[in-house]
């Protein structure tokens, strides 16, 4: 992922201001929430976790969450975001989800929020390899793909090979934005089993699978 245009874009944030937000999330009731639990998830990554809303999700209901994103910033913000809630900061570190640095198998499920529809595909389906080799056997892995607005869609950008947005000014200049519809959401996630899909309020669609081998390779 590109780490410096991230690394801008959170440095720009107040960590003390997103608090407030992050307290809608403490002890959240979802349905996912409730499938992780019901799968006997416990140690669980928040992959590319931007200031943590995930990661008080998961660790305010009881998972033992680790978390990571490209940015340091993110990465502090979330940290200090846990512990505002008074949940552990202390395992959140700086990683490209490309290469976690995680072992093999080390988590019992995975959460990529909104993540992948911000990188290429090719590079998408390299990070669902990622994740899928630090999850164990069986275990369940939940990503989320936003939806294109007509704001996204107006600015200023260029269409790669793949069909990915790529902004070329203003804020989001070298942001990649790949508005995958519900068809090739899951033409990226054939082969695994599908356990949940929902459009969330955000407008988000998400879906959660089960780490099991496929056909080929992602």
């Amino acid at each position: 992922m590109n780490g410096n245009l991230w690394e801008d874009m959170w440095s720009r944030e107040d960590g003390e201001a997103l608090f407030p937000y992050l307290e809608r999330f403490r002890k959240l009731k979802s349905r996912a929430i409730d499938i992780f639990k019901d799968f006997g998830a416990v140690r669980v990554c928040d992959a590319a976790c931007g200031f943590g809303a995930y990661s008080v999700a998961l660790a305010s209901n009881g998972f033992e969450v680790y978390s990571f994103d490209v940015s340091p910033t993110a990465a502090r913000l979330t940290r200090m975001g846990l512990e505002h809630c008074g949940l552990d900061g202390t395992r959140v570190k700086s990683a490209d989800i490309l290469t976690t640095g995680y072992p093999d198998a080390f988590f019992d499920g995975a959460v990529a929020n909104s993540v992948l529809d911000h990188m290429s595909v090719g590079d998408a389906r390299s990070a669902l390899s990622e994740l899928c080799r630090i999850t164990k056997p069986g275990g369940i892995i939940m990503v989320s793909f936003d939806r294109a607005d007509e704001d996204d869609l107006s600015l200023p950008h260029e269409l790669m090979d793949d069909g990915s947005i790529l902004y070329t000014s203003g804020r989001r200049r070298g942001m990649i934005l790949h508005p995958y519809d519900e068809a090739e959401a899951r033409r990226l996630l054939e082969g695994f089993e599908i356990v949940y899909t929902e459009l969330s309020p955000q407008d988000e669609q998400v879906f959660i699978f089960r780490n099991t081998p496929r056909a080929g390779s992602v």
